[in-house]
């Protein structure tokens, strides 16, 4: 912890937010200052462009990143010259060379961030630098410049915002993993407010049964039109609300929610408590890749954001329909310009094109999951998404699993005082019959842990650290 966060911590609720709002003042000219408004401009421009243009401009755009990393970057100038790749053969490369490219394993850039920052760009402006929540190993350190943030910031605003019909400037509210308590202050309220841009900000901490009256009262006080954050956080507070028979007196535009899957389930619980329509946007703090979901209920890559390519074990490209390992080639980050980097998720473009027209946007069948979160079965088959392993049991409120060996499976639940011996036998029913002779323990448990950044893993393997 920083010392100014210390001191925040120590400061009355009141201040707190008078602070919070004199720091959004700085804060809202680093992401919407500068160039913001142009680059959301020609976001939205090349919203309606056919593949074609698209296609030549992501050739152009990829043949400038390809230079500026070469001259500028240690890690790429080192790495591409050993394998003979030289500052000529990359301007003639197009989106579909990029498979002669080594891929960046994740653990690079854990080790060595500064490694990728390009020098031009650190020798002519303030770079700031941002950290990953580590809930899989050491934090990825993540550096851009100011004009690189309101790139990211504008994208969001043309695609995740703009298709929900919102704006990131709109009256907002925010579910998110940062701590607004001092550690084992559990007392409310539990949000705080940024006048200066009109957001309320609820940490994903302290959502827990007793607490719910009091995010309830700030939501209906506040009315935010848009809601953001954490989408798992979004739905276990929509379940709660319900479950107590709370009420929501305001009806927010959209809720356009990330950090984790959105399930159909998800969605109409959501809908049934906030009376709006919840969005799904996919993203990495690393901001080399970019999925939003459109008015058709379809994911969208956008590649003027990143060029997404799908993989399998090798490297090579899958079919499309097959899923592989999701692997991006950024283009707003010329601070850190990740190149072929494997974000850690699998991922699954569809075959069928999207009622919605943006042919030149690929269309996502299915972002599988993350590759450390995956279930391996007795005779190696392995599975990721399991939320189908609560489907039709009300009285389950939230679940985790986790892998102890290859024949051991502990899943732990937050349950409802209707929680009983059936509930916990169809659980162990449905995962034997999709993971073959396992040992299945069902832990009901009051709440279920966060990552430093507040965020839930619904799967959790310790296969590689017994």
């Amino acid at each position: 912890m920083s010392r100014l966060e210390a001191v925040y911590l120590r400061l009355p609720p009141w201040l707190q937010n008078a602070a919070i709002s004199l720091y959004g003042l700085s804060y809202r000219h680093e992401r919407l200052g500068g160039g913001y408004k142009k680059y959301v401009q020609k976001f939205v421009e090349r919203d309606h462009w056919p593949s074609e243009r698209m296609g030549d401009y992501l050739n152009t755009q990829l043949q400038f990143v390809l230079a500026h990393a070469f001259r500028n970057v240690p890690y790429y100038r080192a790495k591409w010259s050993s394998e003979g790749i030289s500052e000529a053969d990359l301007a003639r490369f197009t989106v579909e060379h990029l498979k002669q490219l080594p891929i960046v394993p994740k653990i690079d850039l854990r080790n060595n961030p500064d490694s990728f920052v390009a020098e031009d760009v650190r020798r002519n402006g303030r770079l700031h630098r941002y950290n990953s929540s580590g809930s899989s190993g050491t934090p990825v350190t993540c550096i851009c410049s100011s004009e690189g943030h309101r790139a990211f910031i504008a994208s969001r605003e043309a695609r995740s915002f703009g298709w929900a019909g919102t704006s990131i400037q709109a009256r907002r509210s925010m579910l998110g993993g940062r701590r607004i308590l001092a550690p084992g202050d559990g007392s409310p309220p539990f949000h705080r407010i940024n006048w200066t841009e009109q957001q309320i900000y609820f940490s994903a901490y302290h959502l827990a049964e007793r607490n719910i009256p009091y995010y309830v009262k700030a939501l209906n006080d506040f009315r935010p039109q848009l809601m953001t954050g954490y989408a798992h956080s979004h739905f276990l507070l929509a379940r709660l609300i319900r479950d107590q028979g709370l009420k929501i007196t305001f009806q927010p535009k959209a809720l356009v929610l990330s950090s984790e899957k959105l399930t159909a389930e998800m969605k109409e619980t959501l809908l049934d408590v906030f009376h709006a329509r919840a969005y799904e946007e996919y993203g990495s703090v690393e901001n080399c890749v970019l999925a939003t979901e459109c008015s058709e209920g379809s994911l969208h890559f956008q590649p003027d954001f990143g060029i997404p390519e799908i993989v399998d074990a090798q490297g090579s490209p899958v079919a499309i329909g097959e899923d592989g390992r999701l692997i991006s080639t950024g283009l707003l980050n010329y601070a850190q310009p990740l190149i072929r980097y494997e974000i850690g998720d699998r991922a699954c473009l569809s075959p069928e094109p999207c009622p919605c027209g943006r042919s030149h946007l690929p269309r996502v069948k299915e972002i599988v999951g993350r590759l450390e979160d995956v279930v391996v079965s007795p005779d190696g088959r392995q599975t990721v998404r399991f939320h189908w392993l609560y489907l039709g049991l009300p009285n389950v409120i939230e679940g985790q699993i986790i892998q102890e060996t290859l024949q051991s499976i502990r899943v732990k639940v937050v349950t409802t005082e209707n929680f009983g011996a059936q509930d916990s036998q169809t659980i162990r029913d449905r995962l034997r019959k999709q993971l073959g002779d396992v040992t299945v323990t069902v832990e009901p448990v009051p709440e279920l842990p966060r990552t430093e950044r507040g965020k839930f893993r619904a799967v959790i393997s310790l296969l590689n650290k017994n």
